[in-house]
């Protein structure tokens, strides 16, 4: 399993963002292409690539939203294994992402002090001490 920690944990979706520039680059050159030879097929066309980057954007939207459901779901086993279950519905969904990368020892503790000092998920991700990796993060 790969090492992860507060400064390599961040995901950045490669494949998200080239299809969102090659969707950009396309809308451009097809608004020029639409300016200089105006046609309903050219006007097609810019409607499409817009329609094209719509998609992007929400198939984005769509994992992000999906995986904070999971991570919920996992959250609230971990919390409820671990005797902290009452404490769910108190944190938000950015602050239970964040918690999950606590290890199981530290994570009543953390949750906690989470409530006790509404905790932002980057303050709650640098107060982890024994990082649990999530290597699946999409």
């Amino acid at each position: 399993m790969a090492e992860q920690s507060y400064a390599s944990h961040a995901h950045r979706p490669t494949l998200t963002t080239i299809a969102g520039l090659f969707t950009l680059l396309a809308i451009v050159l097809l608004i020029i292409f639409a300016y200089r030879q105006p046609s309903i097929v050219a006007f097609g066309l810019v409607s499409l690539s817009f329609g094209v980057f719509t998609l992007v954007l929400i198939s984005r939207a769509y994992t992000v939203r999906l995986q904070n459901r999971i991570i919920r779901l996992e959250m609230h086993g971990r919390l409820a294994r671990l005797g902290s279950d009452r404490d769910f519905s108190r944190l938000s969904t950015s602050q239970l992402v964040a918690l999950r990368f606590a290890a199981d020892g530290e994570l009543p503790a953390l949750v906690e002090r989470t409530l006790s000092e509404n905790l932002t998920a980057d303050q709650i991700k640098r107060a982890v001490v024994h990082w649990q990796p999530d290597l699946y993060r999409t």
